[in-house]
């Protein structure tokens, strides 16, 4: 009978460690998506800065009023 229990007891440490396991993944999943939309946010006005440096040229050049 106690040793049932043992079982028992590791066969449920076993899922609560395979929990938290997937809880690390996930947190660090949310993480790198963090990281991702900072980079994407910090790279839109360097691209918005490049585009009016190509239309101000394109208006020098009298390609575009």
């Amino acid at each position: 009978m106690f040793e049932l229990f043992n079982v028992g007891l590791e066969m449920q440490k076993r899922m609560i460690d395979m929990q938290m396991q997937g809880i690390e993944v996930a947190q660090q999943m949310v993480d790198a998506a963090q990281r991702n939309v900072d980079a994407g946010l910090a790279a839109n006005p360097a691209g918005e800065a490049g585009m009016k440096a190509m239309k101000g040229w394109m208006r020098l050049w009298g390609m575009r009023d």
